[in-house]
């Protein structure tokens, strides 16, 4: 069951092509989605010790990665802020037309999202462009340690923000009677959104399971992507 999303007039020749709010969102949602899924892949070929919050901090692993994982990185964070980008935009619209509908507790869930990938912006703006260029600068340690930790907590954050925001806003939408997303997918974001919150929370307090983080994204991502089409496809 689906709900048809608000069009947008147009005039001229553009008015053979209405565009809805919902598919402009769903479309951004998986697109950028696509685009996360890939940098995760990229943080993956990358040092552990340098892409992860790493727990507990190794100053001396995280250096080495920094410095031999240079490339895999640039491109990572080079995806990563374009595709943060995309996904905001989805996020927004999607959150948009769930609260002009009177969905305000799914359009909480997206608006814990949309912060999410905010913070992600800029863990991705680090791990591309600030963390490997300081570790390589000489006696340079205090430095790009300071900007490690950063880097760790704001991971986390996004982390944390992410999965309770989608475990807030597909929960709802498994419950409601006009649901936007199938509920095989909804299940889907809601184990991932769980996995996600355990993993950041546990980092927070010292555990190593950073790899839980790492994964938590990097398959929220793909359930994403077609959560992203769904909700696209049913305006």
């Amino acid at each position: 069951m689906t709900y048809a999303g608000s069009t947008t007039e147009l005039t001229g020749a553009d008015a053979r092509w209405p565009i809805s709010n919902q598919a402009a969102g769903g479309a951004a949602v998986a697109l950028g989605s696509l685009g996360i899924l890939i940098t995760s892949v990229l943080y993956a070929l990358s040092p552990p010790a340098a892409t992860l919050p790493a727990q507990p901090f190794d100053q001396g692993l995280a250096l080495a990665g920094a410095i031999a994982g240079a490339r895999t990185m640039y491109a990572a964070g080079t995806v990563g802020i374009l595709s943060d980008i995309v996904m905001t935009v989805g996020v927004l619209l999607v959150m948009a037309e769930l609260l002009r509908r009177g969905r305000g507790v799914a359009g909480a869930g997206w608006a814990a999202m949309v912060f999410s990938v905010v913070v992600f912006t800029f863990v991705d703006a680090m791990v591309g462009y600030v963390l490997a260029p300081v570790a390589a600068i000489k006696d340079g340690a205090a430095v790009f340690t300071g900007f490690k930790h950063l880097f760790d907590v704001l991971f986390l954050l996004g982390t944390l923000a992410f999965g309770a925001g989608a475990l807030l806003a597909l929960s709802n939408d498994f419950a409601s009677s006009a649901p936007l997303v199938s509920r095989p997918f909804a299940l889907g974001g809601m184990l991932a959104g769980v996995a996600a919150m355990l993993s950041a929370s546990a980092c927070f307090v010292g555990l190593p399971l950073e790899q839980g983080v790492g994964i938590s994204i990097g398959v929220g991502s793909a359930v994403f992507a077609g959560i992203g089409l769904q909700i696209a496809r049913a305006h």
